[in-house]
């Protein structure tokens, strides 16, 4: 009796489906400088200090550009004026998994950056990733900029959360950032306040290689813009607080494409100010990811996530931009 009970039992187990271990909030190794993960909404690669990889699972989307430059990249750091090397997630970068499944990545100072870098990114919820950006500077950088750089798969059309005209009446909302024969064959970049404008030109964006012409349209209601796949609805947010970003910047939509239309990037400006030499400082910013999410939702996102800084902060105020109109 004994013997068939035993037998009974091993039939039952071996019948019973193993169970996969439970999506998680975290980053895993994956090989040097490799990190996968899989949050239950998303699963991906972060890889070369760029997410290389995100898939929207309930959609089976990959949401990254195939051109290889990833999303939330670290892509130029400036000062007035000036640009420190060309590209930063090209640079020799050190990684650690942290005890919270983040993943810090560490650039350190060199004769043309002179200046280290730490980006640390952190799950912190199923759709959305939190990136913390940590300066230290080795000498003083006057209007200093990161630009944070996201490139989305084709056809995921692009909107800025901006405020009406100056001297019109309105209330913010998103702007579909369509193409007209004013701005064709630039990109688009949306300054946060009247002091961003003159950073944007003051020759920056100037130096080869890879010049860039940019075309200044319409003033933000907050550092916040989406791009959306219609056919499936999937849509990506991306967006920081207005302390830590001066501005946003895309390329438009375009059908047929050109060259820029076909690029379908998304770019956060963050800091902004002047910085001195030995001063560290920090930025935050937030790439959330949801299907048939609509415009209002976004704006909810947004006071979400500056509620969510205050309350780190401790201390302070944060401006709230009013809810959007639409819904989409």
């Amino acid at each position: 009796m004994r013997l068939n009970s035993v037998l009974l039992a091993a039939v039952v187990l071996a019948a019973s489906p193993v169970l996969a271990d439970p999506p998680e909030l975290a980053f895993n190794p994956a090989g040097k400088g490799c990190y996968e993960f899989d949050t239950g909404v998303v699963k991906g690669t972060l890889r070369n200090q760029v997410l290389s990889s995100l898939i929207h699972l309930a959609s089976g989307m990959e949401v990254v550009n195939s051109n290889g430059l990833g999303v939330f990249g670290y892509y130029r750091v400036f000062s007035s004026g000036t640009r420190y090397g060309e590209r930063v997630y090209h640079r020799p970068a050190v990684s650690k998994l942290l005890r919270d499944g983040a993943v810090e990545v560490h650039w350190p100072a060199a004769e043309e950056h002179p200046l280290e870098i730490t980006g640390i990114y952190r799950w912190s919820a199923p759709d959305t990733l939190d990136l913390e950006t940590i300066v230290t500077l080795r000498r003083d950088m006057p209007r200093f900029e990161v630009f944070l750089a996201s490139y989305v798969a084709k056809d995921f059309r692009g909107w800025v959360y901006v405020k009406p005209n100056d001297h019109g009446a309105g209330t913010p909302g998103f702007l579909s950032a369509d193409v007209n024969p004013l701005v064709e064959g630039s990109y688009l970049m949306f300054p946060l306040h009247r002091e961003a404008a003159p950073m944007i030109f003051d020759g920056r964006w100037e130096h080869p290689p890879s010049p860039v012409q940019w075309s200044v349209t319409r003033r933000l209601a907050a550092p916040m813009a989406l791009r959306r796949h219609r056919p499936s609805g999937v849509t990506i947010v991306q967006m920081a607080t207005p302390e830590d970003c001066f501005a946003v910047a895309m390329s438009y939509n375009k059908e047929p494409r050109d060259d820029v239309s076909n690029h379908f990037s998304m770019y956060l400006s963050l800091f902004g100010r002047d910085l001195k030499a030995g001063e560290t400082a920090r930025a935050h910013s937030r790439f959330v990811i949801g299907q048939n999410l609509g415009n209002r939702r976004a704006v909810e996102l947004y006071n979400e996530f500056l509620k969510k800084r205050k309350s780190l902060a401790g201390h302070g105020t944060h401006r709230q931009p009013p809810s959007a109109t639409g819904t989409h």
